[in-house]
């Protein structure tokens, strides 16, 4: 199957012209229609249905499209990571990350790195936890900053634990509970009207939570959230709790309530999980650069006292 059409093909999926598609590459629309019945021709299958003055995909024609993305995305990181090894002086890494969990470490990385290791270029791409998840697999990323609670995360790559945090229960400030400073045990909210994270959206993390909350009762008032908006509109309008960790809490500012959870443990850590690919001096100076993360957070929490609890740190291979 020849790269090129499947480009073509893609932008003729995108545009659904022929004569935009030819233009764009400068041939002609034969040309443009002789690789598309190549491409049929390979699958087996019609890609697209052509009226008068109409193209439409059919059903196997967006399923191909959606499959040609990702074989293109691939593609494409292969040309740039074979580039990258024929340079002897530089090397990118690229990093995926989950925005709140990496916001107090990724300053820290890219300075440590930028003064130790300039000679390794940082390409940063803020994910979703299920694009996170699924850039690793693909090997489209070097590098993800995520939870350590996916198992087809941690038991699969090299990690570095960085640091510890917490899941607190979230809330109105004239829900009943508000006041409880102390916090509340898990125990308590059986009764409760719980929102919870949608498990396709953050696979892993939902898992760690329906564990949490099942861990002392049987809820049945319960809905998803996919974003955070959501999240805190429910929260604010609509009675429910929420969990959310002390690093999410800041976002939420003085307009909703932040108890503490008692009666379990709430626990996670945030760590950087290497890619098969990512080996080298490259990977030697990363893995330092979250070491050195890890060692002045360690001293922030312990002198400053800033953290909600301990950095408390596991091990790292």
């Amino acid at each position: 199957m020849n790269i090129n059409h499947l480009i073509e093909f893609v932008y003729l999926a995108e545009t659904l012209s022929f004569k935009r598609t030819a233009d764009y590459f400068y041939v002609s629309r034969s040309v443009i229609s002789r690789h598309l019945a190549t491409l049929e021709d390979v699958l087996g299958v019609k890609l697209f249905e052509r009226g008068n003055r109409s193209v439409q995909l059919t059903e196997a024609g967006k399923v191909f499209y959606r499959e040609a993305q990702t074989v293109l995305r691939v593609y494409s990181n292969a040309v740039d990571r074979t580039r990258e090894a024929g340079r002897a002086t530089s090397r990118t890494v690229r990093i995926g990350y989950l925005k709140n969990a990496a916001r107090p470490v990724i300053i820290q990385f890219v300075r440590y790195m930028h003064h130790n290791h300039p000679e390794v270029q940082l390409d940063l791409t803020c994910m979703e936890y299920s694009e996170l998840r699924r850039a690793m697999e693909e090997g489209s990323v070097d590098i993800a900053l995520a939870v350590n609670v996916d198992p087809s995360i941690s038991r699969n790559y090299r990690s570095t634990a960085i640091y510890t945090d917490r899941f607190y229960a979230v809330m109105s400030k004239d829900h009943p509970l508000a006041s409880r400073v102390e916090g509340v045990d898990i125990g308590e909210l059986p009764e409760e009207k719980l929102l919870l994270p949608d498990s396709f959206m953050f696979a892993g993390l939902s898992e760690l939570i329906d564990e949490l909350v099942n861990a002392k009762m049987q809820v049945t008032a319960r809905e998803y959230y996919r974003d955070i908006d959501m999240l805190y509109l429910k929260v604010q309008a609509e009675g429910f709790i929420a969990f959310s960790s002390s690093l999410n809490n800041a976002m939420f500012g003085d307009s909703l309530a932040i108890v503490p959870v008692t009666g379990v443990d709430s626990s996670f850590t945030v760590s950087a999980f290497y890619g098969d690919n990512l080996s080298g001096d490259a990977f030697k100076a990363c893995r330092k650069g979250f070491e050195s993360c890890r060692e002045v957070m360690t001293t922030t929490g312990e002198d400053a006292n800033e953290a909600p609890i301990g950095f408390t740190l596991s091990t790292f291979d």
